[in-house]
């Protein structure tokens, strides 16, 4: 859970101009999210990172990566937080395989009313959330189990990282 909560504090830092403070995540389920995108990857590991927001959360990054005065429009709003999905996705994963690792990225895919369940297939490693004075932002890392693997060493490095 570290490699996920540094990368996304770091990226909601840098890129967004929102300083996120790390909380627990007792009741994830039921923080009502304006809006969740995942990006899925393959390569060294194949999964999908997650990431969901507030509406506070969204209108202020769209806000501050576009350098608007003003909340722009939905659309644009759900690009910033892909792009922001994006970032997240290409900075942790190197935390938990290593520099070496090559991963390729889907595009942002938006997120059903479940963003942070398992999918067949999956494991959930990471789950972090961070709270904003605009709001609050969830966070999950997602590894597909290959019968091969059986998915032990991508949970180790987690939890070491």
């Amino acid at each position: 859970m570290a490699a996920l909560q540094q990368a996304a504090t770091s990226t909601f830092e840098s890129l967004a101009l929102l300083f996120p403070e790390p909380c627990g995540t007792d009741g994830v389920e039921f923080i009502p999210l304006a809006s969740a995108v995942s990006v899925s990857f393959h390569g060294t590991s194949h999964g999908r990172c997650v990431v969901g927001v507030t509406t506070g959360v969204l209108s202020a990054l769209a806000e501050n990566m576009l350098g608007a005065s003003a909340a722009p429009d939905a659309r644009l709003q759900r690009d910033a937080l892909g792009e922001l999905a994006n970032v997240v996705t290409g900075n942790v994963l190197p935390m938990v395989h290593g520099a070496a690792a090559v991963f390729r990225l889907d595009a942002p895919a938006t997120e059903g009313v479940s963003p942070f369940e398992a999918l067949a297939g999956e494991t959930q490693l990471a789950l972090t959330r961070l709270q904003m004075d605009e709001g609050e932002a969830i966070l999950a890392l997602f590894a597909r189990v290959e019968p091969a693997v059986a998915g032990a060493g991508t949970a180790a490095a987690v939890a070491q990282t």
